[in-house]
């Protein structure tokens, strides 16, 4: 019988199961989109029941599709929408509150005060991440004084998880109430250099222990579930940008990935020592595989992809993501159209949660193509502001991106993108490389790979695109786009 993984990669706006042969070649392919939820300006939500009956459907319809036995899966990976906050009842298997998304803004204030406090400091020290709403630890408290008050009882059975945990807790049913290193240094509340929860952060936020799950390397027997006719281990974890990081193979310090998917994220490996960041970007675990753990800098841009959703679904600009490549190249070149896509506030190096998207320099002979051309650049720009605090943390020149996500298939884009940080762009050839890594992690732990060179060996690139234009035309625009942002700072503060 032929053996299979079973990749499991829970995204933002849509989750995925992806079958892997033992060549860790894709076999298959399920996916379905899920409700987006905004109650408040600023608030973005999901419903925790929904992610998970999604993905026991695409599961079984994987299993059947492909006809498998449950012994021929020899392993499932799990990869999830990092930071998503989810409090659930342990009794009743049910969420107390909808699942808070790593977009949402509601605990800025809250943020801001703590700031006041000087605790932005002690925070980044612990945990390597700048204070800001976009992480768990403030969604748990909020979440936990929101019930508190509506039960007017002390909440009892209650457990937190993300995706990740949230998805192991309801296959093993109830078993396994585990984290992986790469989400729990994402809650701002792990220590990620003593690799434990922090007493001092849990204090400060008002945490109890007794919530949070236990946390456990990369590769690692979590549990394994019985829901599909048979016993099948869950033996890999690991964030989503963490887990495309292992798919490009970035083990190396100095190697960089960015993903281009509903934000995008741009990490480099640094190696083995924590080292805070001085330009505002974050310190995080990249992975720990075979006991060797490795961290990174990691910039953040929170609307990328979902720029685009916006301009299909809101702005009704085309019908199809796809068509935004022809559209593109049908752009005005003398149109100085900038679109900043802050529609959830701005991410890194700027971390400005109250900013808010604008479009800049429109006149009567823009096209609905210069608007879209303008907010793909957008996203160029964007990455520029991370390599260059990038490099100036990591004293490493960033010579080439290796990228994922579903926004490469733009070749436009692909274009813009070194063009504007005249950098080498890499697409390797499976641009799968979020549930590939999980892959290869449930792989490691099944003893189908022994290491991670076995996992370099598997990297192959498809296309380079390459700086195609001059570097003073781009320093002018550069200068246009800093002056621009920093201006529509100025305006929402």
């Amino acid at each position: 019988m032929k053996k299979y993984i079973l990749a499991i990669d829970q995204g933002t706006t849509s989750s995925r199961v992806v079958l892997y042969d033992s060549k860790f070649k894709i076999k298959s392919i399920e996916q379905k989109e899920f409700k987006q939820y905004f109650p408040n300006d600023g608030w973005v939500e999901h419903d925790a029941q929904e992610i998970w009956r999604d993905v026991e459907h695409l599961m079984r319809r994987t299993i059947k599709k492909n006809k498998l036995r449950p012994s021929q899966i020899i392993s499932i990976g799990i990869t999830n929408q990092r930071e998503t906050t989810v409090l659930w009842n342990k009794k009743t298997g049910k969420p107390i509150h909808k699942a808070i998304v790593w977009q949402d803004r509601r605990t800025a204030d809250y943020c801001d005060k703590l700031k006041l406090k000087k605790k932005d400091k002690i925070i980044q020290k612990i945990t390597g991440l700048v204070l800001d709403p976009y992480f768990s630890a403030t969604k748990i408290k909020w979440i936990l004084n929101k019930t508190s008050k509506n039960n007017k009882k002390q909440i009892t059975d209650i457990l937190f998880g993300t995706i990740d945990t949230w998805l192991l807790w309801k296959l093993t049913e109830g078993k396994s109430h585990l984290t992986d290193i790469t989400n729990a240094s994402r809650t701002m509340i792990f220590d990620s250099k003593k690799e434990e929860w922090s007493d001092e952060l849990l204090k400060l936020f008002n945490i109890n222990k007794s919530l949070l799950p236990e946390v456990k390397e990369n590769a690692f027997n979590f549990g394994s579930t019985k829901l599909f006719g048979g016993n099948i281990v869950i033996g890999g974890m690991a964030g989503d940008q963490q887990a495309a990081t292992i798919g490009q193979a970035c083990f190396n310090a100095g190697q960089s990935k960015s993903t281009y998917g509903t934000g995008c994220f741009l990490l480099m490996n640094i190696g083995s020592k924590f080292k805070i960041s001085t330009n505002k970007l974050l310190t995080t675990v990249a992975f720990k595989i075979n006991g060797k753990k490795m961290f990174c800098y990691e910039g953040s841009i929170f609307v990328a992809g979902s720029a685009i959703q916006w301009l299909r679904d809101n702005m009704l600009f085309f019908k199809n993501s796809k068509e935004t490549d022809k559209i593109y190249s049908k752009a005005n070149k003398r149109e100085n159209i900038i679109v900043v896509p802050a529609l959830t506030g701005l991410g890194a190096p700027h971390w400005e949660p109250n900013t808010r998207g604008a479009i800049f320099g429109l006149t009567r002979n823009t096209s609905q193509a210069d608007i879209i051309k303008a907010t793909l650049d957008s996203l160029s720009f964007q990455t520029l502001d991370l390599i260059e605090s990038m490099e100036r943390d990591a004293k490493i020149k960033i010579r080439e991106i290796r990228v994922d996500g579903g926004m490469i298939s733009n070749n436009n884009f692909l274009q813009s993108l070194s063009n504007i940080t005249q950098v080498q762009i890499i697409k390797p050839e499976n641009i799968e490389t979020t549930s590939l890594g999980v892959a290869y992690l449930a792989g490691l732990n099944a003893g189908l790979i022994k290491n991670v060179n076995a996992i370099s060996k598997f990297w192959k690139k498809n296309k380079i695109a390459k700086p195609n234009t001059s570097k003073k035309i781009i320093q002018t625009e550069i200068k246009t786009w800093k002056k621009t942002v920093k201006n529509l700072i100025s305006l929402n503060s």
